[in-house]
């Protein structure tokens, strides 16, 4: 009985030790096959680009200056867009030409946004009140951009061309100055039958709002997908150096906010309310600009 009871525990114990080693080798294989792959798709990018620059034409690479006009847009219609704000840019331009009148813009464009808007929260001391939230963006982005580029032949020495495309862009920094004020109290009225029911009446706190510089990097988005529509000319000064002016309309596809809760407003832009609570959503909306690029190319 000893002896059976050892050779069951002996080929238990071998079982166990080959599974364990199969185990181990099932995932040495899935690793090596992950890396592979990786390994393959980084190559076959590469070879990609290395391709694409052999067929170009021409490779032009330069600087540029891009001031811009920014301005916040509200796609829930609960949030209030209050006005544009004066930003700064830069970004490196990389074009890809493959023919005269055909190139494929590149680059990096690290460049501020944002706007004013206002919306309506809860009070959190009160909940008798609801305040009016009145906040100034500034957001920095740094984004890829990937443009195709039509261009006219050389009239004299100056080239006109166009430009459209797509931008991924990510923030690297979220700011905001916010003011945060009471502005509607609490109201119980009768209906024409004698039931009472909530609403809310404006509320004057007199004064003016103080507003204070605050981190929002949770209340934003980490990536912005963008569409980009310019034109401008390339003028050349000497040899393949040439100055450029630009006009370029960028603008955000993606929300921008992320988890920011606010009160539901009617056409009216007063807040909804259903039974006998304001109701809440959340706040969807993005930002635009129109930048003037200055720079050169060499």
């Amino acid at each position: 009985m000893v002896r059976i009871s050892l050779v069951s525990m002996h080929s238990t114990f071998s079982f166990t030790i080959t599974t364990a080693k199969m185990s181990t080798l099932m995932r040495t294989i899935q690793t090596s096959l992950y890396s592979t792959i990786k390994s393959v798709g980084f190559l076959s990018s590469f070879c990609l680009i290395l391709s694409t620059t052999s067929i170009a034409q021409d490779f032009k690479m330069g600087l540029a200056l891009s001031p811009n006009a920014a301005w916040m847009v509200s796609t829930d219609y609960d949030h209030e867009p209050r006005g544009a704000k004066a930003n700064f840019g830069f970004e490196f331009v990389a074009d890809v030409l493959f023919s005269e009148n055909y190139a494929l813009g590149l680059g990096v464009h690290i460049f501020n946004t944002g706007g004013d808007v206002r919306y309506l929260v809860q009070d959190t001391e009160d909940d008798d009140f609801l305040m009016n939230v009145d906040r100034s963006y500034s957001l920095q982005y740094v984004e890829l951009p990937l443009t195709f580029k039509m261009r006219t032949k050389e009239m004299g020495y100056t080239t006109v061309y166009g430009r459209f495309g797509l931008g991924l862009g990510m923030n690297v920094k979220a700011e905001a100055d916010e003011a945060r004020y009471r502005s509607y109290e609490e109201a119980i009225v009768l209906d024409e039958n004698g039931n009472p029911s909530v609403t809310f009446a404006p509320y004057d706190v007199g004064g003016s709002a103080i507003s204070d510089r605050i981190e929002i990097d949770s209340d934003i988005r980490l990536f912005r997908v963008a569409m980009i529509i310019g034109g401008g000319i390339e003028r050349t000064i000497s040899g393949t150096t040439a100055l450029v002016v630009g006009l370029n309309y960028n603008a955000a596809f993606s929300n921008t906010h992320k988890d920011v809760n606010l009160i539901k407003v009617d056409s009216a832009q007063s807040p909804v309310v259903v039974s006998n609570e304001p109701v809440e959503g959340e706040m969807r909306g993005h930002d635009s600009f129109l930048a003037l690029s200055i720079g050169i190319l060499f």
